[in-house]
């Protein structure tokens, strides 16, 4: 009798402590912030998990819109960049650093136990050669939770 309170406790417990977007593995080098949120400060680079949702949809993560663009990527991901510069910051970013600055990153949705994520690892005010560290910063995500992303989710 003792022994089946003990694994019905057990299971009552695991059951409880579904995954949610805080109980990811976070990548080496990124510091969780809040639930939904890492940052890797060395790199400048940011870890989002977020419950796939229609506020987030609302806010336009998975569409193309002024200064946001989305496009497909390798593995069932998405390249976006993000320029919120106005010519003024543009030209004196060209001038200082040889580019415009832009932010940078790859997103992906994706199932696990039933439930979508989008999933997004970006870099602010990089360069286009820093889209392929936010890919592989993902897929080391991905690898350290076990997750594919979904084909087409865009």
């Amino acid at each position: 009798m003792f022994k089946k309170a003990i694994v019905i406790l057990i299971i009552g417990f695991l059951a409880i402590t579904a995954v949610n977007a805080a109980e990811f593995i976070i990548n080496d080098g990124f510091t969780p912030v809040n639930e939904n949120y890492a940052i890797n400060e060395q790199e400048n680079m940011l870890l989002y998990t977020w419950d796939y949702d229609d506020e987030l949809i609302r806010l336009g993560y998975l569409e193309n819109d002024t200064g946001y663009t989305i496009v497909s990527g390798d593995n069932n991901t998405y390249n976006v960049t993000y320029h919120s510069g106005s010519n003024v910051s543009d030209a004196i970013s060209y001038v200082t650093s040889g580019n415009i600055k832009v932010d940078y990153g790859v997103l992906e949705v994706a199932e696990v136990d039933g439930k979508k994520y989008i999933f997004m690892v970006y870099k602010e005010k990089g360069t286009a050669e820093d889209m392929q560290k936010c890919y592989d910063e993902l897929m080391k995500f991905n690898a350290n939770n076990n997750i594919e992303p979904i084909a087409d989710a865009v």
